[in-house]
């Protein structure tokens, strides 16, 4: 019989030298090669930027969800039902109006949440470059800057026009079907507006479900499965933006928590896509051994002192995450539904478990989950967007047994 051993959330780190990205002295500068495009700042002994070719603007089966009709309506249909909710529905307004009365004093939160809100256009690496932390943070605005990352920009910058992103994931048609209406439009003297000069922030499109979460969801889900060494820094990040919409006024908590399913189901069909997950590795490393150049070490290393230091974007991130994926509301269903996991979500976990199998991943997601019964649960056989606590289970402690079988500790 074979001994019980533990393993813990790990990544892999390698050297720039060892990515297999080219060094300044050995490929030729390369010219904008499309609008939109700009010749990077060169380094003398550091990574060479190389940009995708056009093969990688076009052939993704991801670009269509793998949900019913092609969008994630299905992820969060549950929604339909719950309006007949009054007490839900109430909560769902008064929460709302608590957050964004209680921002009012507080022009720190107020400017941030405006930051967040402009960022949907304006792109989010930039905004979001925090989540890597106070000491890494600066290298990635300044790689940026030099625009030193083009593949990372092209999946992942530019706002709408992110290559990861699309329309199957813009939330444009699932607004539709629901036609919420937002806060500030159903109890303007509730709420207060945090407007900025120059840019319209409150517009009347409707509420359901969050499309600026659902794109910072997608955004920093991809980005935790990609550098596993900060996902739950990543997915806090992911989660204060969807925060940063209640604070404005223009969403409610249920609203946001469904742009957290559809912008979670939205990376799982990316990540789940070989050519995609194939380029956003290729972007991985890049990030990697530009951020290796930078700090002088492993990104491992570099963030393991960066976090001893006090220097991590959140010193918890896995609590703040949970929170916000629940934002008080008690069980409406059934509290002893066993939590079943959608098909497309364990291979999101390969970064932080790359050794264990998929029903291993499984389990881990299954055992991390959030309490059921919560609005926006859905316990059909699909399974729930809505339990998932992917912070959790990227830095779960586990032992595996002699079975196989995962324990999460």
């Amino acid at each position: 019989m074979g001994a019980l051993f533990i393993a813990t959330a790990t990544a892999s780190a390698s050297l720039s030298g060892a990515t297999g990205i080219a060094q300044a002295d050995s490929l030729p500068k390369l010219p904008a090669v499309a609008p939109g495009q700009h010749e990077p700042v060169y380094h003398e002994g550091a990574p060479v930027p190389v940009r995708f070719g056009p093969d990688a603007y076009v052939g993704y089966i991801s670009d269509i969800s793998s949900h019913d009709f092609g969008i994630y309506n299905d992820v969060i249909s549950s929604f339909g039902a719950l309006r007949s909710n009054d007490a839900v529905m109430q909560q769902n307004l008064d929460t709302v109006v608590a957050i964004n009365n209680a921002a009012a004093n507080n022009p720190a939160v107020i400017a941030r949440a405006q930051a967040d809100a402009k960022a949907d256009q304006d792109g989010l690496l930039d905004a979001f470059a925090d989540a890597f932390g106070q000491d890494l943070a600066p290298h990635v605005h300044a790689a940026l800057a030099e625009h030193r990352l083009p593949k990372t920009e092209m999946l992942l910058g530019g706002g709408w026009f992110a290559r990861a992103g699309g329309l199957a994931s813009s939330m444009f048609i699932e607004k539709e079907i629901y036609k919420n209406d937002r806060p500030f439009f159903v109890a303007p003297e509730r709420i207060k507006r945090y407007e900025i000069d120059g840019r319209q922030l409150y517009l009347n499109s409707k509420s359901f479900p969050s499309g600026h979460t659902n794109q910072a969801t997608w955004t920093t889900t991809l980005l935790a499965a990609m550098l596993p060494e900060l996902a739950p820094q990543f997915l806090a990040r992911g989660s204060e933006a969807g925060y940063n919409r209640v604070v404005m006024g223009v969403h409610y908590p249920l609203d946001v928590i469904g742009g957290r399913m559809t912008g979670t189901a939205a990376a799982a069909d990316r990540w789940n896509d070989p050519k995609m997950r194939a380029n956003l590795q290729a972007a991985a490393e890049e990030i990697r051994a530009e951020l290796e150049w930078r700090c002088g070490d492993t990104l491992a290393n570099c963030v393991a002192k960066q976090n001893a230091a006090g220097k991590a974007y959140s010193k918890d991130s896995v609590g703040e995450y949970t929170t916000r994926a629940t934002y008080g509301f008690a069980p409406i269903g059934a509290t002893d539904a066993p939590m079943i996991v959608p098909q497309a979500a364990p291979d999101l976990l390969l970064g932080a478990f790359p050794h264990l199998s998929y029903e291993q991943r499984r389990q881990i997601l299954a055992q991390t989950a959030l309490p059921a019964g919560l609005p926006l649960d859905d316990q059909g056989p699909k399974g729930s967007w809505q339990r998932l606590n992917l912070a959790k289970a990227m830095t779960a402690n586990i032992t595996i047994g002699m079975d196989g079988n995962v324990t999460v500790h």
